[in-house]
């Protein structure tokens, strides 16, 4: 696991190297005036941001780092097995219960169309939980939660195109960026059927594809639309997906441009096939992003 985790960064950094060799094939935006915003490149009349999300980017280089609170209500985590099967139901007052930390960063940078991300989560859970399937205990099923979640999602984007929703001068501008990454998702719980460990740690780093969509409605409002596929049975992931959307209103100050960004994600963590034991893990719930721009 850790030769494929390696060869996984040697990618992303090959990936990076080429895309970086690429001159931007889409038009940049005047040089910004002193109040901090520029001309859209699409309708220079119009006043338009020059933050990281949108269509309007100034300059070679553009960077964003963002604190990402997702507040999933729903947190579902199931087991089937050959004797029976079981699951867990929880909610957002459960996790805050369970939890001992929390640290989850977004970080982004571009040059011209092409671009690298890397969205991070580390959660700390803890105590031990049984799971159930209505009234029945199988045995029971043990999930030990002493352990550390620890999630990331990296790889490269490329600005497809943009275009202007209607012909008017006001018109929101449209992007599309397809999205090429892996997703590493570590989870070393212990799961025991009727006191046999089934399995020892819910490891996978998989490859993901998938479709970020972002709306400049004006200089401030902003909507974005994302969601990926991946798994395809690599280290036993069957199945991960997600699904997000935001409106977001960004605004310049302190020598930065800032998005603040507010919506609902949902997302399926992983569908193990470990032998005869298939182990699944998802959650959804409301998701705020503060993000600075530069």
């Amino acid at each position: 696991m850790r030769t494929r985790f390696v060869r996984w960064i040697l990618f992303g950094a090959a990936a990076l190297t080429l895309a970086l060799s690429f001159e931007p094939q889409l038009a940049l935006a005047e040089a910004p005036p002193d109040d901090g915003w520029a001309a859209s490149a699409l309708n220079p009349s119009r006043p338009a941001p020059v933050g990281f999300l949108s269509p309007t980017l100034e300059g070679d280089w553009r960077f964003r780092i963002a604190a990402n609170i997702w507040a999933p209500n729903v947190i579902q985590i199931d087991v089937d097995t050959a004797r029976g099967s079981g699951g867990l139901n929880e909610n957002l007052k459960w996790l805050l219960k369970s939890m001992s930390y929390y640290v989850p960063l977004d970080f982004e940078t571009r040059k011209g169309s092409f671009g690298v991300y890397a969205h991070t989560l580390f959660l700390g859970l803890n105590g031990d939980t049984e799971l159930l399937e209505g009234n029945h205990i199988l045995g029971p099923i043990e999930l030990d939660w002493n352990i550390p979640l620890f999630l990331i999602d990296a790889g490269v984007s490329y600005e497809l195109g943009r275009w202007r929703l209607w012909d008017s001068d006001r018109a929101p501008e449209l992007t599309i960026e397809p999205t090429f990454g892996v997703r590493v998702v570590q989870l070393p719980a212990g799961i025991r059927v009727v006191d046999r460990e089934i399995v020892a740690e819910l490891n996978s780093q998989v490859p993901v594809v998938g479709l970020r969509t972002l709306v400049d409605f004006n200089e401030h409002w902003n909507l974005e639309l994302a969601g990926d596929y991946g798994g395809w049975g690599a280290d036993d992931n069957r199945q991960t997906w997600q699904g997000v959307a935001l409106i977001g209103y960004r605004w310049p100050g302190w020598g930065a441009h800032w998005n603040f960004q507010a919506g609902y994600r949902a997302m399926r963590l992983f569908r193990y096939q470990k032998g005869d034991v298939e182990v699944g893990m998802r959650a959804r719930g409301f998701d705020f992003i503060l993000g600075v721009e530069f």
